[in-house]
């Protein structure tokens, strides 16, 4: 079977950009299963200071958290989630404090959980798929 057709085997979720996923890794998924891992663990303590930052009201840390997770969604071909934490950094840079965040920080938050969802679903995925 060539790598062509592998890929083609491996069923991504709708949400993931599979396109840019093949022209990163192209079809080693073995390496995208390693980045999926990867950036499962780092993103769990990100996620955690940026709720931190917004619930002490830290306006610049809020800003610098969101801006370490932004690239992390690119890593695993998700451009729509990495785009919204641009959105929400920018609306951070205009803001003077946190209350005035806090409908667009809910709409973040949401965002990222579902992502980080879809990313675990999809590291599974890429478990049992490199296994078989």
């Amino acid at each position: 079977m060539s790598n062509q057709a592998e890929h083609k085997t491996f069923i991504f979720n709708e949400k993931i950009d599979k396109e840019l996923l093949i022209s990163l890794y192209e079809d080693d998924f073995l390496y995208m299963e390693e980045i999926f891992s990867i950036t499962l663990t780092q993103l769990t303590p990100d996620i955690i200071h940026l709720n931190a930052s917004f619930e002490a009201g830290n306006l610049s840390a809020l800003q610098k958290a969101v801006h370490k997770i932004k690239p992390s969604f690119g890593f695993v071909g998700m451009p729509v989630t990495q785009e919204l934490c641009k959105q929400f950094e920018d609306s951070c840079a205009a803001a003077t404090s946190t209350d005035q965040l806090a409908s667009a920080y809910a709409e973040l938050c949401n965002g990222l959980k579902e992502s980080v969802a879809i990313i675990e679903s999809e590291y599974g995925k890429f478990k049992a798929y490199n296994q078989s």
